[in-house]
This record gives structure tokens, C-alpha cells and sequence, in this order.
């Protein structure tokens, strides 16, 4: 594996999946220096001193992103005596915690990175050294994917338990709460505007709105002042819309979204990322393996459908921002597999397989506000890309995200 990047790369002979226009360019070329892309077409010379790569005429991939994950989750299932409710309490008395947790947010990283996802979004980690990992990556102290990151997410006290958020009970703690993230380096900021599936004690815990829009709103004015975007765990259409008109940018998981809701989406280009792959893993699975409660269990079922119901309602009403996240990191959700997430909005929602693609490349860019850099092989952009063989286009068999022959990020080649 290599990490020490070269002068200038002359990359050429290669085919273009551009998920921008939709359409395949052939016989490309690119020069790449300095992490980004300074020349891409059909009419470019070789630089003198420059390294040559030659793909023969195999096919090229923008880097994937993953627009929702839990990097200090592996995605195993978890033990018995870790329930949810007892869960922080049994890991935080441990000495061992923060090396544990460090050494899996490391390895996740990794992972996603050599399965072709050169970006990830972590909404909700149990370690706050999710920031250094993240400068040490960007500095190339080690090694993974780019990482852009919430450091816990902001819950109503007594909600969502204190694994992977902060709680509050009023507006000043939100904005201390709020505050003390920017601070620490946080990149974009997440609230629980809802319930969730995990740690349901009743049948509608799971998408019952949460955090107030007084709350929403002061989050949010506070984040935007600092360029930060905010996205809304959000399950439900009341906490959707509160997270709405708070001012939220996008919404994560999903409801049965009405008409008026998806006007507004479409209007103001709020991203929805519906992160189907997490109902999929618990509805599939028993619940000795997802150590789901009875109620939790039924609670999924319900939100599932409505999700699904409502990204069909997406799709159908034209224009509406839709990006690509799995949750991995959550029980039975493993990092390095957003591609399964491609396949289930092409297979099971009809989505092109280049539609489907460019959820998990320039929409997922534009929802984190980082389509300058990401998303898509453009002159100042990242060089972060995927390449298969000449014979195995991945328009033509979406299974072959999960193999690619290698992967490049910022124009040095990974795997």
C-alpha cells in the first residue's frame, strides 16, 4: 500500500462513469497533483516528469460516499449484556474503553476506505476522539476514509441515552451544547428531532417527535452562523417538520412523507438519506442475533414501511435531493458495504443503476455541502476514485461495487 503521494500522475486511457451528466465518457485522461484533479478530458498531453497510468480501457468511479455511519460501531452484534439501557454504563466503567474505541473507529476507516468509500459522515459516535482520528487521517498520519464528522448527536434528555449523544432539557443547554461541538471541531451538527427504534419502551416511541422547533431552530441559527450544516435524525412526519422549519439541511432514515413536506424538500433541496439497509439488517434477522426487544422490533417494522413508503413518494415527486447512507457501525451493519445500499434503491425503488449511483456520489456531495470537493472527478476537485476491469462495467451488474480492482483517493492508489 502506498501513501506517499506523487508530483504529478498522468492517469489516461480510461473510461468515465459521471454521475453529474448521467452519461459515460470514453478514452479519458487526467493529470492529478497536490490530492486534486488539475486536468480531466480526451485532449490533454502527458506533463513532463509526470507518473504514467495507464488503465486500459477499464471504467472509473467518483469515490463513494457514505452520507451516514457510526465509525466506533463495527456492525457485530451486541453482546447480551449489552442492551441499550445498560449499554454506556457497562463500556464507560472499563479502562480499556478508549483504546477499544479508537482501534474500531481506526479499523472502520479502513475498511470503507479499500471497499471504495473514500468519504464518510459519522452522526453519533461514542468516542470524541473521532476528531483527532479525523486530522490524522486528513494529515496522513493513518489511513481511511475521509471523515466528516458531528461528534455526538443532540437529544432530548432521556431519549436516546448518552452513548452516542449529549442530552438537553432547554434551549441554553442546546446552545451549550452546540457551541462546545463547533468548538471541538465538529463538521456539520445532528439533532434527534424523534424517537428511534432502538430503546422503544412503547408502540409509538419510534418517530414520536422530540425536540422542540424553539430548540430546532436556535441549533440550527447557531450551526449556519459557523457554515455548519445540521441534519435531523427524524422518523416521523411532526418531527420532520419541525426539523424543517428549525431550518434543518437534511433528514435522516425517513417517514411516510405528505404533500406538504415534500414541497418544501424539493423547493428548498433538503436531502433526505433513508438508510435502508439498518431496517433491512433487523427485519431480517432474528432477535437473539439483533438483540432487539419485542417492542423495538415492532417499532422497526412500522418505521421501516413508512420510510420505504415514502422514499417511493420522493422518487415520484420530481427534484427531491436523495442521498446514500447505511448506518453502519449499528448492529448487524457493517462499514464498507454502502454499495448494497445502491443496489436496494436501484433493485427495490427503481432507480437507474446511474441514478442509484449518484445518491452515493454528488448528492450525498451537495447534502453535506461539500460539492466543490467531492462527488464527482472535476478540475479542483479530490482525486478519489474506484476502477473495474474493462469488462466489468458496474452500470451493467451493480454487484460489482462491492469489487472493485482498486481504489484511489487524493491520486494515490489504496488498494
Amino acid at each position: 500500500m502506498s501513501n506517499q503521494p506523487v508530483k504529478i500522475s498522468f492517469f489516461h486511457n480510461f473510461n468515465y462513469i459521471d454521475p453529474v451528466s448521467e452519461t459515460t465518457l470514453l478514452n479519458m485522461k487526467m493529470i492529478v497533483s497536490d490530492k486534486k484533479i488539475q486536468k480531466i478530458g480526451t485532449d490533454i498531453q502527458n506533463p513532463i516528469n509526470s507518473i504514467e497510468i495507464d488503465f486500459k480501457n477499464q471504467w472509473i468511479l467518483p469515490g463513494l460516499i457514505n452520507n451516514h455511519c457510526h465509525l466506533s460501531g463495527s456492525g457485530n452484534p451486541l453482546p447480551k449484556i449489552a442492551k441499550y439501557e445498560t449499554l454506556v454504563k457497562f463500556i464507560q466503567k472499563r479502562r480499556f474503553f478508549k483504546k477499544i474505541m479508537y482501534d474500531t473507529m481506526k479499523k472502520s476507516a479502513m475498511t470503507a476506505l479499500l471497499s471504495g468509500t473514500t468519504t464518510v459522515r459519522s452522526l453519533g459516535e461514542a468516542d470524541l476522539r473521532i476528531f483527532e482520528l479525523r486530522d490524522k487521517i486528513n494529515s496522513g498520519k493513518e489511513i481511511g476514509a475521509r471523515i466528516f464528522t458531528a461528534g455526538k448527536a443532540i437529544a432530548l434528555k432521556g431519549s436516546h441515552g448518552e452513548l452516542v449523544c449529549i442530552e438537553i432539557t432547554n434551549i441554553e443547554e442546546a446552545k451549550h451544547v452546540v457551541n462546545s461541538l463547533i468548538e471541538k471541531g465538529a463538521d456539520c451538527i445532528k439533532i434527534m428531532a424523534t424517537g428511534a427504534v432502538t430503546g422503544a419502551k412503547t408502540l409509538d416511541t419510534a418517530g414520536k417527535a422530540e425536540l422542540s422547533i424553539e430548540i430546532i431552530t436556535e441549533i440550527c441559527d447557531i450551526a449556519h452562523k459557523h457554515n455548519l450544516k445540521v441534519t435531523a435524525h427524524s422518523e416521523g412526519n411532526k418531527g420532520s417538520l419541525n426539523s424543517i422549519i428549525g431550518g434543518i439541511n437534511s433528514l435522516e432514515h425517513g417517514s411516510n412523507y405528505d404533500d406538504k413536506i415534500l414541497k418544501v424538500l424539493q423547493e428548498k433541496q433538503i436531502g433526505i438519506i433513508p438508510t435502508l439497509a439498518a431496517g433491512n439488517a433487523y427485519s431480517n434477522h432474528s432477535r437473539e442475533e439483533t438483540g432487539l426487544s419485542e417492542m423495538e422490533l415492532i417499532n422497526d417494522l412500522r418505521i421501516s414501511k413508512e420510510i420505504e413508503i415514502g422514499l417511493r413518494k420522493a422518487i415520484s415527486f420530481d427534484g427531491i435531493l436523495i442521498g446514500a447512507g447505511d448506518d453502519a457501525g449499528i448492529p448487524l451493519v457493517y462499514h464498507g458495504k454502502i454499495a448494497q445500499e445502491i443496489i436496494m434503491l436501484h433493485n427495490q425503488f427503481g432507480l437507474s443503476p446511474i441514478k442509484s449511483i449518484q445518491c452515493a456520489t454528488i448528492n450525498n456531495a451537495k447534502i453535506m455541502g461539500r460539492e466543490d470537493k467531492l462527488g464527482s472527478l472535476e478540475v479542483g476537485k479530490y482525486a478519489d476514485f474506484i476502477v473495474f476491469a474493462a469488462d466489468r462495467n458496474p452500470l451493467d451488474n451493480l454487484e460489482r461495487l462491492f469489487h472493485p480492482n482498486s481504489v484511489y483517493k487524493e491520486g494515490i492508489k489504496i488498494r
